[in-house]
C-alpha cells in the first residue's frame, strides 16, 4: 500500500510533481546549451584558457544541437506537437490531472528549448566568440528564468484552479 501511496496521481499535490519541476528549471537555468553558468562566468572574469573552454563548449553543443536539428527536426517538432496537443486535450478537455501537469512542465521547457536552438543556429550564422558569445548565453539564461518563473507561477494557478473546481464539483 506503501508504494500506491508514493505514486499518486494526484500531480499537483505531489512532492515529486515539483520537485522534477525544479530540478528541470534549475537544469535548465544553469546549463545554457550544454555550458554550465559558473564558466561563463569565470571566462568573464578570468579569461585565458576558461574564455577558450566556455567557447568550445558552446561551439560543440551548438553544432550537435544543429546538426539534430537539421536531421530530424521537422519530424521532431511534429511528434511533439501531437504530444501536447493530447496533452492539452486530455488535460483541460477531459479534467486529467496528471495530463494537466504534464502539459504544464513540458510546454513551456519546449519554448525555451526552441529559443536555444535559435541561439544554435545565431552561434553559427553570426561566429559569435568571446564576449559576444558570452552575453548571448548570459541573455538566453535570463530569459530561460524568466520562462522557468512564468511557467512555475502558470503551474501553481493551474494547480489552485484545478483543486477549487475539483472542491466546488464534490459540494
Amino acid at each position: 500500500m506503501l508504494s500506491f501511496e508514493l505514486i499518486d496521481l494526484n500531480s499537483f499535490w505531489n512532492i515529486w510533481y515539483w520537485i522534477i519541476t525544479v530540478v528541470a528549471w534549475s537544469m535548465t537555468a544553469h546549463f545554457t546549451m550544454g555550458v554550465p553558468h559558473d564558466c561563463v562566468q569565470r571566462a568573464e572574469r578570468l579569461g585565458g584558457a576558461w574564455e577558450e573552454h566556455c567557447d568550445a563548449l558552446a561551439v560543440v553543443y551548438s553544432t550537435r544541437l544543429r546538426y539534430f536539428v537539421d536531421r530530424g527536426g521537422v519530424v521532431f517538432a511534429a511528434l511533439i506537437s501531437f504530444a501536447l496537443a493530447g496533452l492539452l486535450t486530455i488535460g483541460f478537455g477531459y479534467g486529467s490531472e496528471i495530463a494537466q501537469a504534464m502539459f504544464m512542465l513540458v510546454f513551456p521547457l519546449i519554448i525555451a528549448s526552441v529559443f536555444t536552438t535559435r541561439l544554435a543556429y545565431r552561434i553559427e550564422r553570426d561566429e559569435l566568440r568571446g564576449h559576444s558569445l558570452r552575453m548571448a548565453l548570459s541573455r538566453r539564461r535570463f530569459w530561460n528564468q524568466v520562462i522557468g518563473l512564468f511557467a512555475i507561477i502558470a503551474q501553481t494557478g493551474v494547480a489552485t484552479w484545478y483543486y477549487l473546481n475539483l472542491a466546488h464539483a464534490l459540494s
